[in-house]
């Protein structure tokens, strides 16, 4: 039977993301629940870590894109409609922590024109950001970074944006056969604690610990069934300024 080690929201931690990994067994399929970036001051880092651990351990290794990812991914490709929509969310932090492996002048040029330089020198990591999944299903497990639209039986039937944006599915019934594990919203909006949430039927698990504002970072290894194998926490410093 396979074990899942879940993360979601590192928001740039580099260090407790790389505190946190030492908890993973390699047996066991790792899985990133979106939002790499944005917030912290080591988001580049956070994602060269991760494509490294893909091009190591292949299939054990997935990751799901978050609404963070695809902020990037729209400023990149429209930076002159997004650059202060982007910014506001955590995007500036990003930016320069992409700069800091250029020349220098580089940090000196208009921030439209270093979108443009950041596109060409990191084709290779904005094509693995977009190429990360919506969710996925491992067994009885439906793995997302911000959720689904729990109105519908069938997970398919959820609006693309919806596993990427989507706020409070969890106070609906899920009608799935599935146990949905999700990010997104940190966990103290939830049940005033930044410890991993469990639903009353277990149908839904929240795992965000607000890493970049709180300091905390969760990991949780459920078996395909849906068995609590271990919960993990580690703690890094806490962002001065941030927004939801």
């Amino acid at each position: 039977m396979k074990n899942y080690f879940i993360i979601s929201d590192i928001h740039g931690q580099y260090k407790a993301f790389e505190q946190i990994l030492t908890f993973w067994d390699q047996k066991d399929v790792l899985v990133l629940l979106g939002d790499l970036i944005d917030r912290g001051p080591q988001s580049y880092e956070v994602v060269q870590k991760v494509m490294d651990l893909k091009r190591q351990y292949g299939e054990q290794v997935v990751f799901c894109k978050g609404n963070h990812e695809e902020m990037l991914l729209d400023f990149i490709e429209n930076p002159g409609q997004k650059h202060a929509f982007y910014y506001k969310y955590g995007g500036r932090e990003t930016m320069a922590s992409f700069l800091r492996y250029l020349p220098v002048e580089v940090s000196e040029l208009d921030p439209i024109d270093q979108v443009q330089i950041v596109k060409e020198k990191f084709a290779e990591e904005l094509d693995f950001l977009n190429r990360g999944k919506l969710y996925e299903i491992a067994g009885n497990l439906l793995l997302t970074h911000a959720g689904f639209d729990s109105s519908c039986a069938a997970v398919d039937e959820t609006p693309e944006e919806n596993f990427l944006w989507i706020r409070q599915h969890y106070k609906n019934e899920n009608k799935t056969p599935f146990i949905n594990v999700f990010g997104h919203t940190p966990v103290q909006h939830i049940h005033d604690s930044n410890d991993v949430w469990i639903s009353e039927d277990q149908k839904f698990i929240g795992i965000d610990g607000g890493c970049y504002f709180t300091g905390q970072l969760n990991g949780i290894v459920l078996s395909e069934v849906g068995k609590i194998v271990r919960i993990y926490t580690v703690t890094s410093e806490k962002a001065e300024n941030f927004n939801d």
